[in-house]
């Protein structure tokens, strides 16, 4: 790129698209790709309605209340949370401030949203005043993480990086509520895509690679081999090279081919549930086979089914950091609801982070 990058305009992207993309793929959360199809008789392109359910927090069952079109879900709440702390503290990530920010969910609407290990994580520090004590085990191997993470590598996308710090805030953002080093890693994976998309350092196709070398070998025990967040991004990396030899194949030979429907697939392939490194290989393969269109990755992001709120957030996230706000749809921005809380936070974050 030449010419000094608008970096409040990416602040402002990386935000906006997380809770665009949170406010699509709510309505969607838990139907199949062929249910989005039959319901709503092809790819969801606009804010539709969340019909009231049963959520589940903890160990317990909530019935929660319709979402109009356009609202985000917790996903975005508490990646609010962490900028705003973030702003608070004058460019820390400091467990002793967001810590009691996302305790005091558990008052409010948003704690029947949460997903078993968030709620129950923070019950614990509730009790306990420890905020680094997340839940540990298998079933602290999510998506919860990543799907908040997204401030930390705008923070550290400015200034002079320091690898060890950035590790060590990401440790410190997921060890409130997950201590699984897949979720971790997880974490790590999405706030390094945000970091070094927003300052255009990379390809977009590069962007399974880059995370991969960001994340050491052995980081936090996992195991060199049979490592299920490398895994699942190498084989999103492999897809991408798939698609990308078919797409040279059409143009040398003018073949038509729907490469929607061949990007569902893909993303299939890297799986749409909330483990943690599924989300994260959907989310970056959405990003990287769309990379020239911020709305067709969330499209295709929303549309391939599963844990459609939280690997949309993902995908417009990042989508949003390397993109900018500019090219965010109109329609999509003055529907939002919270648009100007979420904008003036971003602009807040964004003022810091230069500052450092």
């Amino acid at each position: 790129m030449t010419g000094q990058p608008d970096w409040e305009d990416r602040f402002l992207g990386c935000l906006v698209g997380l809770a665009i993309g949170d406010a699509l793929g709510s309505p969607l959360e838990f139907k199949s790709r062929q249910e989005i199809v039959e319901q709503y008789g092809g790819p969801v392109r606009n804010y539709l309605p969340r019909e009231g359910t049963v959520l589940v927090a903890g160990h317990d069952e909530y019935p929660a209340e319709s979402l109009a079109p356009g609202t985000p879900t917790e996903d975005t709440r508490l990646a609010l949370l962490h900028a705003e702390s973030i702003v608070a503290t004058g460019g820390r990530v400091d467990p002793a401030d967001f810590g009691p920010r996302f305790v005091s969910l558990l008052d409010t609407e948003w704690a029947a949203h949460m997903g078993r290990t968030t709620y129950a994580s923070l019950k614990q520090a509730q009790a306990t005043g420890d905020y680094q004590a997340g839940l540990a085990g298998e079933r602290a191997a999510g998506n919860g993480v990543a799907m908040r993470i997204a401030p930390i590598g705008l923070l550290h996308s400015q200034g002079d990086f320091s690898r060890e710090n950035f590790l060590a805030d990401c440790e410190k953002a997921a060890h409130l509520t997950h201590n699984n080093p897949v979720a971790v890693g997880a974490g790590v994976a999405l706030a390094e895509a945000v970091r070094v998309l927003c300052r255009h350092e990379i390809m977009p196709e590069d962007l399974m690679a880059v995370a991969l070398d960001t994340l050491p070998p052995g980081y936090l025990g996992l195991p060199l081999v049979n490592n299920p967040l490398r895994q699942k991004l190498l084989f999103a990396q492999d897809y991408i090279e798939e698609r990308q030899t078919l797409v040279d194949n059409v143009e040398a030979n003018d073949l038509l081919v729907d490469f929607f429907r061949i990007d569902l697939n893909n993303l299939e392939r890297c799986g749409t549930t909330g483990y943690g490194p599924t989300s994260i290989a959907a989310a970056f393969y959405a990003f990287a086979a769309r990379k020239e269109s911020f709305e067709e990755a969330v499209v295709a992001a929303i549309n391939a089914g599963g844990d459609t709120d939280t690997i949309g957030a993902m995908t417009g996230a990042i989508a949003g950091a390397y993109h900018g706000l500019a090219v965010i749809p109109e329609r999509w921005r003055e529907n939002l609801k919270g648009y100007s809380e979420i904008v003036e936070t971003a602009r807040a974050l964004y003022r810091v982070a230069a500052s450092r």
